[in-house]
């Protein structure tokens, strides 16, 4: 069932391979087709092909996929799995299995954002204020995204370079790495020691890269290093569809790629099975305003179909109103699912309107791409505690909890009290009550980190006691007093309050989680973290609310791209920064994404999010006029009369249709 170009993209082996997927093009088919291939036809084992993508939703998808079309044999009862991962996957994997050749130890910590950014801000002067710290933070994981170490830095940045030297240090010292370091400490490892190279270089003989042009420096660094010596690099992407340049992604990877494998063999997936053809004539004449080093047009044989609908509105209030009546009134028409439309947006400050008007008319909806519940820090301390509780070897949730609330411990103490806990072979909560390990610190520090101990000795008995799960998180958040801490540590009452309803919100949700099971902690920490760790996918039936950026990757039936305004999309940001070009591209997402009918609006005057003034006036996005007038009704042909003829027509029949049903 493969068309030509997709048949030459999985049958081609002996090279360098560049796939350029357009938009539902069949890309993730193109890769689990090739994987299957190479098996059957005996060219590698499973053992020796590895995918690569970078998220683990896409991962487990084409994970799935894969494994329908291969049969892998069982070793003790278990059967072979396919080497399908993220590439920070793949990065802590070789780290472990070469854990001896790395300056890390069994059992090292993954710290997160929040983590680090304490981290940076106990090494910077005290008094540094909450952007500030951000700004290095951020420093620093631009440079690492750019394989770049403290020692090899050519900046002006001074402070940001030595608080990255210390930085460097100090994640040694907690035997932890961050999350650029997964790719830069792995680049690192195969640089210095040529057998480990070797040995991943023979191990890994066929390298198939996901979604390619989301690739930055360090990355390409790697992949580059691992193919070195059999260059059976198959990468799949589409230039067209890089929109994460502003975390790194380096589009132009793809002119290197050439470059690097002059042998380099090119196949365009053009045939696309998602779209009709008017909505790929429109994205088309939209995305072709950016130079290209590889030209491909879409085609569909689904049709042509609708025209694209271009909406005006005089203010958002009436473009989220319009848009209600418009989802309604399509679904009881058509007799569709609420399922079936999916509302993007440049920026999630845009969604609020709109959320409030679907909520105020019943219209079910989900937001994907916004913070999961235990995203955020309140409920990652909360967590952290209990992890502890119930490990008391869990040295990652030792370090995020030690001084939260605060409790005058600095992450110099907490260096040297890791240090004296490896040499000493004990987990980091135990050297906090050891003698031994404490003379050496500060006695301030010690007398401290020793009440942390014996606080914490007193809850791990009621949770050895099997007392209810959730009584001990409750008595947990009095103890530690919780919530004068938020309220320390909030910069107003809106915050106060936000942070204040998360934590009353975990213990509710404890206790109902937990509620007729007789369930002890430990047997809930096992339960939640499948609930953290729970897939994307919802099936509920139920509007789709999502960024652009967030979308990509996604199709629906019905698309409605709202607030398409210039300053919004393109940004201000890019217009000021001259990156238009990634805009562009972020709006060729958004038309992708629609099925049959995708519909665009705009508003005349919004209120100025950047100034004092009520409104201002706004308009069209320049995308807008980058659209044939053969494929969209609406736009520089409508009057304002006629337009607000057509508002009005369609409010009277939604009324009458709910009319009928009632």
């Amino acid at each position: 069932m493969l068309n030509l170009q997709q048949q030459s993209a999985v049958t081609y082996c002996d090279g360098a391979l560049l796939v350029l997927a357009g938009a539902g093009c069949g890309k993730t088919r193109v890769i689990t087709e090739k994987i299957a291939y190479l098996i059957k036809s005996n060219i590698a084992t499973h053992h020796n092909i590895f995918a690569i993508t970078f998220t683990n939703k896409a991962a487990k998808e084409m994970a799935q996929r894969a494994n329908k079309m291969v049969f892998l044999p069982e070793i003790d009862g278990k059967r072979e799995r396919l080497n399908i991962s993220t590439f920070h996957a793949l990065g802590m994997r070789i780290i472990r299995e070469e854990i001896k050749h790395s300056p890390y130890r069994y059992g090292f910590s993954i710290f997160d954002s929040s983590e680090t950014h304490n981290i940076v801000k106990d090494l910077l002067p005290k008094g540094s204020n909450r952007e500030q710290i951000n700004t290095i933070q951020w420093q620093i994981s631009a440079w690492k995204n750019e394989g770049l170490k403290a020692d090899e830095l050519d900046t002006s940045f001074m402070l940001a370079q030595e608080v990255y030297k210390q930085y460097e240090q100090r994640l040694i010292d907690f035997n932890a790495l961050d999350f650029d370091d997964l790719i830069l400490q792995t680049l690192s490892l195969l640089q210095t020691d040529g057998e480990v190279l070797k040995r991943w270089q023979e191990k890994m003989k066929f390298v198939l890269v996901d979604e390619y042009q989301d690739t930055n420096g360090s990355q390409y660094r790697l992949l580059k290093m691992l193919v070195g010596q059999h260059r059976n690099i198959i990468c799949v992407g589409d230039d067209d569809q890089s929109i994460y340049g502003w975390r790194g992604a380096q589009a132009e990877n793809l002119n290197i790629l050439q470059q690097d494998f002059p042998e380099l063999k090119v196949v365009k997936l053009e045939q696309n099975y998602r779209s009709t053809q008017t909505i790929l004539g429109a994205a088309h004449d939209v995305i072709k305003q950016n130079p290209h080093e590889f030209e491909k047009k879409l085609w569909s044989d689904l049709g042509s179909g609708d025209l694209i609908k271009i909406a005006a509105f005089n203010s958002p209030e009436e473009e989220s109103l319009q848009l209600s009546a418009e989802i309604d009134y399509q679904r009881i028409l058509k007799k569709n699912n609420f399922a079936d439309y999916a509302v993007l947006y440049r920026s999630n400050h845009q969604a609020k309107l709109v959320e409030q008007v679907f909520r105020s008319n019943n219209i079910p909806y989900v937001m994907s791409g916004g913070r999961s519940f235990f995203d955020f820090a309140e409920i990652k301390d909360l967590m952290a505690y209990i992890r502890l509780l119930c490990n008391p070897k869990d040295n990652a949730a030792f370090l995020r909890i030690v001084n939260v609330p605060r409790r005058g411990i600095g992450s110099s103490s907490l260096a040297k009290l890791a240090q004296s806990a490896e040499h000493a072979h004990i987990s980091y909560f135990k050297a906090s009550g050891n003698d031994g390990v404490l003379s050496s610190l500060p006695t301030r520090t010690s007398q401290k980190l020793k009440e942390f101990h014996g606080h914490m000795l007193k809850l791990q008995k009621k949770v050895v006691a099997n007392m209810n799960a959730d009584k001990i998180v409750d008595e947990l958040v009095h103890d530690i007093d919780y919530i004068a801490w938020i309220a320390q540590t909030s910069k107003d009452k809106v915050s106060k309050h936000s942070r204040t309803k998360l934590v009353f919100d975990f213990q509710k949700w404890m206790r109902a989680f937990t509620k007729d099971k007789d369930m002890t902690l430990i047997d809930a920490v096992a339960q939640m973290t499948l609930q953290t760790n729970k897939d994307d996918a919802n099936n509920e039936d139920a509007v789709q609310m999502m960024t652009l950026h967030a979308a990509k990757g996604l199709e629906f039936q019905n698309v409605y791209m709202v607030g398409v305004e210039e300053g919004i999309l393109p940004h201000r940001n890019s217009i000021e920064e001259e990156t238009v070009e990634e805009e562009r591209r972020l709006m060729y997402v958004g038309m992708t994404r629609a099925m049959k009918n995708l519909t665009i609006s705009y508003v005349k005057k919004r209120k100025n999010r950047f100034a004092q003034d009520d409104n201002c006036d706004v308009g069209p996005s320049r995308f807008l006029d980058e659209l044939p007038q053969k494929y969209i009704s609406g736009y520089g042909q409508v009057t304002k009369e006629s337009e607000e003829k057509q508002q009005e027509n369609k409010r009277g029949h939604l009324a009458a249709l709910r009319a009928m049903l009632e």
